[in-house]
């Protein structure tokens, strides 16, 4: 039998890992050779992300943090809105993030909006400390895998007491992610987490509003903020995230966290490797993307037409539709995170993008009919893959016939791992929200995304 030494990698005296913020703090400063897949996923989740964020810079959201972010603030480092012009990376950092969230078309995991969080505060702090793109990448792969690693510690949903998981746990997944790319060592890094986790918050309330823009944008800014904090030797608690004080049972809706089992930092899980991101097909909140996939199948049907329609009814998940809790819509915001206006754009229009948020869409009377016409029924069971999730999503149309029409069960949304989009449809996903950026400059952009590996320097993303 073989004896371990003080020289193996991992003595028999040795615990295999570390208390939870101990852990986190190593893997943010030194993790181990990533897996190409997670490399990849981080790819497409920073690819979509940035298209998002050109898309919604005219938003008026958009436009009130970008002055209340650079009003009065001297020139800084990092650029705002892909453009020439740059402020603090903490300040880019959080007008950035409200862009890339604005649509509420961002990527999903666990709950929560990874890259619209990560993406732009790796390029505001990747820009002030001369990050490469690869750079770029790992400090992806850093963050999501943090977020990714306390979501699964909760065995509730926050989103049954109201929280905004991306504002209650990502603050901790950016500030690891910040402190990769700013390549700060161990000590400073857990330093890094414990600031973080004193800054979460977002409530569910808001859905619906600018407000929940501008989540993400205090979670990109809070991250880098803890960064940079603690590079300056602020401290904090060496146990935040596992203390019984600390962050996870503090949210916890269960008060059963798991704070106890150590975290090794040389063999984490890979979850974005194996787990992934969900991208959006639809400018809707994600609760809702089974059964607008559903209505639009329905829609295209041989024969259907809407104005035949008598009766809706809607299976949905208890917490999916608390989150798209607007049942009259009236305005574009309200829209995107309604249950009967998911199916009414499916069924009329055959489709649940841009031109369907328009007033003179979500309010004709078309539209409102369908509303009217719908039934939603509450299913109370939980989905073995996202907790906030019922098993299956459903609809079932009447027509005034009489006859039904049925989607059948809805496990999963087009854009999911387990029905991801091709490559071709996130280019094409790309370019249309880049079209302000004009064609060939947009082709370069998504090109330059794709490829970054071999980017040298952030900087070379930015218009000047």
């Amino acid at each position: 039998m073989k004896q371990h030494s003080n020289t193996d990698e991992h003595p028999m005296d040795q615990p295999a890992g570390y208390p939870l913020t101990e852990g986190l703090a190593r893997f943010a400063a030194e993790p181990p050779p990533m897996p190409p897949q997670a490399l990849a996923t981080a790819r497409d989740g920073i690819t979509d992300a940035i298209g998002l964020l050109v898309a919604a810079r005219q938003e008026a959201v958009v436009q009130a943090a970008l002055r209340h972010a650079v009003q009065g603030q001297p020139q800084g480092s990092s650029s705002v809105l892909l453009s020439g012009q740059r402020t603090r990376a903490r300040d880019a950092a959080f007008v950035n993030a409200v862009a890339a969230h604005a649509f509420a078309m961002d990527d999903v995991a666990w709950g929560c909006h990874p890259s619209a969080v990560l993406m732009p505060a790796l390029l505001a702090a990747g820009e002030q400390a001369g990050a490469t793109g690869g750079d770029l990448l790992r400090g992806w792969v850093v963050g999501y895998e943090v977020l990714a690693e306390l979501a699964t510690r909760e065995p509730g949903s926050w989103h049954t007491t109201g929280w905004h998981p991306t504002g209650v746990i990502a603050p901790v997944a950016v500030a690891a992610a910040v402190c990769h790319v700013m390549r700060l060592a161990p000590d400073a890094s857990r330093r890094a987490l414990g600031i973080a986790a004193s800054c979460t918050g977002g409530l569910q309330a808001n859905f619906g509003t600018q407000t929940k823009a501008l989540h993400a944008g205090r979670v990109a800014a809070a991250g880098v903020e803890a960064a940079e904090l603690a590079a300056l030797g602020v401290t904090a608690s060496p146990h935040a995230l596992e203390h019984a004080q600390g962050l996870l049972q503090v949210v916890s809706p269960t008060r059963q966290a798991d704070v106890g089992r150590p975290f090794d930092h040389r063999r984490p899980a890979w979850r974005s490797a194996g787990s992934g991101i969900a991208i959006k097909k639809y400018p809707l909140c994600y609760s809702v993307h089974r059964i607008a996939d559903a209505a639009i199948d329905l829609a295209a049907r041989p024969g259907f037409d809407a104005a035949r329609v008598a009766g809706i009814e809607v299976w949905i998940g208890t917490r999916q539709a608390a989150m798209a809790h607007h049942l009259q819509p009236a305005t574009d915001l309200e829209a995107r995170y309604s249950v009967p206006f998911a199916v009414a754009t499916g069924l009329l229009a055959g489709a649940a993008g841009f031109a369907q948020l328009v007033p003179a869409f979500y309010g004709s009377d078309a539209v409102r009919r369908l509303i009217a016409a719908t039934r939603v029924h509450l299913v109370d069971g939980v989905s073995p893959d996202d907790p906030v999730f019922a098993p299956a999503d459903r609809v079932r149309v009447t027509l005034a016939d009489g006859s039904q029409l049925d989607s059948g069960e809805v496990r999963f949304a087009r854009g999911h791992p387990q029905l991801p989009i091709a490559s071709e449809q996130l280019r094409a996903k790309f370019m249309d929200c880049a079209a302000s950026l004009g064609e060939q400059r947009a082709a370069w952009l998504f090109g330059t995304l794709q490829a970054l590996e071999q980017l040298r320097d952030l900087r070379e993303l930015i218009a000047e």
